[in-house]
Parts: C-alpha cells; structure tokens; sequence
C-alpha cells in the first residue's frame, strides 16, 4: 500500500508495516509500534509516516514554478468558517442523541445527574478536539500529539463517568466517585510500583467480571443470579476504585 492512500483510512497495523518496509525507519520507534495500537502510539506513527511521505514525494512536486501554479480561488472564508461551525455544531448535536440516548436522566439521583452533565461536556470538549486535530496541517507534528494526549486523557475521564452510570442502570446502586488514598508525598519510585500493582489488579478483576458476567447469562435459579449479581457489583465498586487511584498517580507522575 502507497503511504498516500494508508492516510484515508489509518489502519494501524498496516501503517506499522509499511513503516517497518523503509529502510529509514528506526528500530526503536518499530519496536515501540509493535507493542500495541494506542492513542500514543497512533500519534507517533502518524508522524513518522508524514516524516516519509515527505521524503518520498516526487521531486517534480517541489520544482513547480509560479507560472505553473494553479491561481488561487479567493472563498469567502467567513461565510466558510460559519458554515463549518454550524455544520460541526449538528454533528455533535447528532452524536450526542445517539452517544447519550440510553441514559434515562429523570432516573438518575442528583449526584448522577452532575456527573451525566459533566459527560455531556467531555464529549462536547471531545469533539472539538478532534476538530481541532483533523483541521492541523501536516507539518505540525507536535502539536497533533499534544491535542491527541489531552484526547486520551477526555477518554479516561469519560470511561469512569460511564461506569458509574452504567453500574447505576444495572444495579440501582453507586459507584464511588472518590478514595480516601493521597499519593501526593510518595517518591516517584514509590508511585509506579503502586501503579504496577493497581493495573495488575485492574487486570485481573476485569478477567472476573467478564467470566462472571458469561456465567450470570447460563443460571436459570433466582437465587443464584442474585447472588452472583451482587458479587458482579461488588467488584465493580472494588474496580472503580482502583481505577480512580491510579488516575491520582497518573496526574502525579
């Protein structure tokens, strides 16, 4: 595949491969890319591939003259730009019904319904990230990675808003929003042996609840579905909380 037509639909193991097919191509940052697709890692091989675009451009492109330009068409920019903003704002509009349609806001308790009105506001803010991002040229590598960390960083926050709603529609119950823990004076050291610990946990718990949740589908005794639903919420609750600890250590490290 031409470096060209892999930036229309950006698979990712496809740009790996095609990255890993040039003779530039540095074995670290190959290395890097082959652990996995991640908003980072994406990021990196955007750039890098833009990096060899540029390198494979035909050097015809680079010689046009001025009397061989095509004359520029002079739009009338503001009307353009309002256009897109009005476009943009239905859009959103439109993803939201959808993003947001199983929710049933009357239902939720009030401490639910600030926390569904702060997902509206990720989203929101989401989206106009993304905006932001499809709208950079080329060249500006950096600051595609910077909107793309502070993307993943909106995803995060808005993972945890949903499990809490989703817990609340599944089990009429609340996960915990908070953790009495303060990391705030641990050493760096100290910090990512407890982040290796809290991801190690989170794994295994997830494994659990996901067997658990399979199980759950096969039991016929009322009983018994009651029982294994309420070691389902039980864990969610554990889980949550270990999720929103290594969000302090995260924002610590």
């Amino acid at each position: 595949m031409k470096i060209e037509n892999w930036f229309k639909n950006k698979d990712y193991k496809e740009g790996v491969e095609i990255l890993k097919s040039s003779s530039s191509a540095k074995a670290r940052i190959i290395s890097l890319l082959e652990r996995g697709k991640s908003n980072r890692n994406m990021a990196l091989l955007i750039a890098e591939l833009r990096k060899l675009k540029k390198v494979n451009l035909p050097q015809s492109k680079a010689q046009i003259t001025s009397a061989t330009k095509p004359k520029k068409v002079n739009l009338p920019l503001q009307d353009v730009s309002v256009q897109q903003e009005a476009l943009r704002a239905k859009q959103k509009d439109e993803s939201s019904s959808n993003y947001f349609k199983k929710i049933r806001y009357g239902e939720l308790p009030p401490e639910l319904k600030i926390r569904f009105r702060q997902l509206k506001d990720l989203f929101y803010d989401f989206c106009d990230l993304k905006y932001q991002l499809n709208d950079l040229p080329d060249e500006l590598e950096e600051e595609a990675l910077a909107i793309i960390l502070k993307m993943e960083d909106l995803d995060q926050q808005r993972d945890v808003i949903w499990k809490e709603l989703d817990h609340w529609q599944n089990f009429k119950t609340k996960l915990p929003t908070a953790t009495d823990n303060d990391y705030s004076d641990w050493g760096p050291k100290k910090l990512y042996a407890k982040k290796a610990s809290l991801n190690s946990s989170i794994s295994k718990m997830n494994k659990r609840l996901k067997k658990w949740n399979e199980e759950i589908d096969l039991l016929k005794d009322k009983a018994a579905i009651k029982k294994k639903r309420q070691q389902i919420s039980r864990t969610e609750k554990n889980l949550h909380k270990n999720k929103i600890d290594l969000q302090k250590i995260e924002t610590l490290l």
